[in-house]
């Protein structure tokens, strides 16, 4: 009888141990791929000498004036214009790492055109600067993550899939469409995987993509790796909790 249990027990466990799901590797994804129900930050600098109006009232009038330009992106009010780190949007639903900084140089990342109103003229609301996120600082001093540059985030529940507008160019006025490229591909690592290397090689200067990774078991720390050692210029950074995937 006890030999009847005991092999009973051993082929419930091991049929338990066949049946658990095996983790799935993250895959890349495009914008076409990601959920209905997503938030999606860009980042904003509200100069104290410029705008006249707390910070509350900054985030909701810019929400508005995006709304109006038929934008679905959630401002993320950051604490300086150039060169600041440890960046937080949505009340900590995204946290950058000390690798990634504001950035307020032209980029081919098309800024969005607000119908700003005279009582935002009056107010300061107008002066509002759009900025991106690079992982360098401007000027190129004590950069840090020379190689491989590197972004880390951290989300503060469960995501499924994550993703962002990347720039894989400078800005410059050679007619060579293909000049000025700094970054060779962009590659995550998620639950200690990594994807496959999106190529940003074929990409023309001027091309902003789209890129992200989803992982159906839910993340909560992500790295971002520039192939090739180049900076990475982002924009528009797009999450879905787990609990809407």
């Amino acid at each position: 009888m006890y030999t009847n249990k005991l092999t009973k027990t051993i082929a419930i466990a091991l049929c338990s141990v066949i049946t658990l799901p095996v983790a799935a590797a993250p895959r890349l994804i495009g914008d076409v791929d990601l959920r209905p129900v997503k938030t999606s930050y860009s980042f904003f600098y509200a100069d104290p000498n410029k705008v006249l109006l707390t910070t509350a009232t900054v985030q909701t009038q810019l929400q508005e004036r995006l709304i109006a330009a038929g934008l679905s992106t959630t401002p993320c009010l950051i604490p300086g214009d150039l060169n600041v780190n440890n960046l937080v949007c949505g009340s900590g639903a995204i946290r950058f790492g000390a690798d990634f900084f504001s950035f307020n140089s032209i980029t081919n990342i098309p800024k969005p055109n607000l119908p700003f109103t005279a009582a935002d003229k009056d107010s300061g609301l107008d002066k509002v600067s759009i900025e991106f996120g690079v992982n360098g600082r401007s000027p190129a001093v004590n950069q840090p993550n020379e190689t491989p540059r590197v972004v880390h985030i951290h989300f503060n529940k469960r995501i499924a899939q994550f993703g962002m507008v990347f720039d894989p160019y400078i800005v410059t006025d050679t007619p060579d469409p293909l000049e000025g490229r700094i970054s060779d591909g962009i590659q995550f690592v998620v639950n200690g995987q990594s994807t496959p290397v999106r190529d940003l090689t074929q990409e023309l200067r001027g091309n902003i993509p789209f890129v992200g990774v989803e992982d159906p078991h839910g993340f909560t720390d992500l790295t971002i790796i520039s192939t090739g050692g180049g900076s990475i210029i982002g924009d528009q950074f797009t999450i879905v909790p787990l609990t809407n995937f």
